[in-house]
């Protein structure tokens, strides 16, 4: 069994990855209340947020394409044109058969309510949030469409110029995600019936499709209007750990003591032999320092950068999957 917990922080500039809809020519960032602790307690305030919901999409629509390129073709015709309908259709009657034909159904779960099947998703994201430390800042661009006529010419028609304003942020943001991967191939209502799973290497193609899209999306590839606001995204802090028995989840990167908390959760998982099989992978200065140190620190590995850690994860990964 393989289990992963990741916890980590990115400095984005200039982002519009989360709107809520325009209101005339006003298209606002999806925002949300955040609770921060203080010298003085507590204070709340709203910030610019990106959901667990845009992740997960992009998330979807890299694992589409990492296992296309690679000649993969268990895809449903929805998810292999990025829609992530999951799932349309009505004639499958057990999980098993949906989990058989479509990766994505399989990784990001399905409802199927016309025939009462449901599928959980395996990899699971928390909003992104503005740190514990420092407020988001965010402001509105103009913008104007235009429309040209048949001869070139810019059209006076004032409709043709109409001008838009959208919200853009800018801010350190932490995150957390969480994958059981063992279920990857594996019917979740019927998990131990062997002859409902995938091939062991039909189920490996898949959760190494779900690590590397894990990559893409951490490298800033996600959010809306990326055709003109694509994220100016810097992966700074990664914590990753993977377990061959279930562990909780690390404590979300939106906390200034982040590194420290999923510090003594690991360690507690390992003292109650909670977990008896864990390897972690580190970067980040502060998260190096604290985790090196310790319980932790002959089987916590540093590496050059957070893309790394999500390179070397995915080799102990294979290695461990059966």
């Amino acid at each position: 069994m393989v289990h992963i917990r990741i916890a980590g922080r990115a400095f984005i500039n200039v982002h519009s990855a989360n709107a809520e809809g325009a209101v005339g020519n006003y298209m606002a960032l999806s925002k949300m209340f955040i609770l921060r602790r203080t010298g003085n307690g507590y204070e709340i305030s709203e910030e610019p947020v990106i959901s667990g919901n845009m992740l997960k999409h992009w998330h979807a629509v890299h694992m589409v394409d990492l296992l296309k390129s690679s000649g993969y073709n268990k895809i449903c015709p929805y998810c292999s044109r990025h829609i992530m309908y999951r799932s349309p259709d009505k004639n499958k009657k057990d999980e098993a058969d949906f989990v058989k034909d479509c990766a994505i159904e399989d990784v990001h779960g399905f409802l199927q309510p016309d025939v009462q099947i449901r599928r959980d998703s395996i990899i699971k994201f928390s909003f992104m949030l503005p740190v514990e430390e420092t407020r988001t800042e965010y402001g509105a661009i103009t913008h104007n469409r235009v429309v040209i006529e048949e001869t070139g010419k810019i059209s006076g028609d004032e409709k043709a110029m109409m001008v838009f304003k959208r919200e853009h942020a800018s801010g350190i943001y932490g995150f957390s995600i969480s994958g059981d991967l063992s279920y990857i191939g594996k019917p979740l209502s019927d998990p131990e019936n062997r002859n409902k799973w995938l091939a062991l290497e039909e189920r490996k193609i898949r959760v190494e499709a779900t690590m590397l899209a894990l990559i893409s999306l951490l490298s800033g590839r996600f959010g809306a209007a990326i055709s003109r606001a694509m994220p100016v995204f810097r992966l700074s802090e990664i914590i990753l750990a993977i377990s061959k028995q279930p562990i909780p989840n690390l404590v979300h990167g939106f906390y200034y003591d982040y590194a420290e908390e999923s510090t003594k959760i690991l360690e507690a998982a390992l003292r109650s032999g909670l977990t008896k099989d864990l390897k972690v992978f580190v970067s980040g200065e502060k998260p190096i320092k604290i985790m090196e140190s310790g319980l932790l620190s002959k089987i916590t590995e540093r590496v050059a950068s957070p893309i790394e850690a999500l390179n070397r994860g995915v080799e102990v990964i294979r290695d461990w999957l059966s």
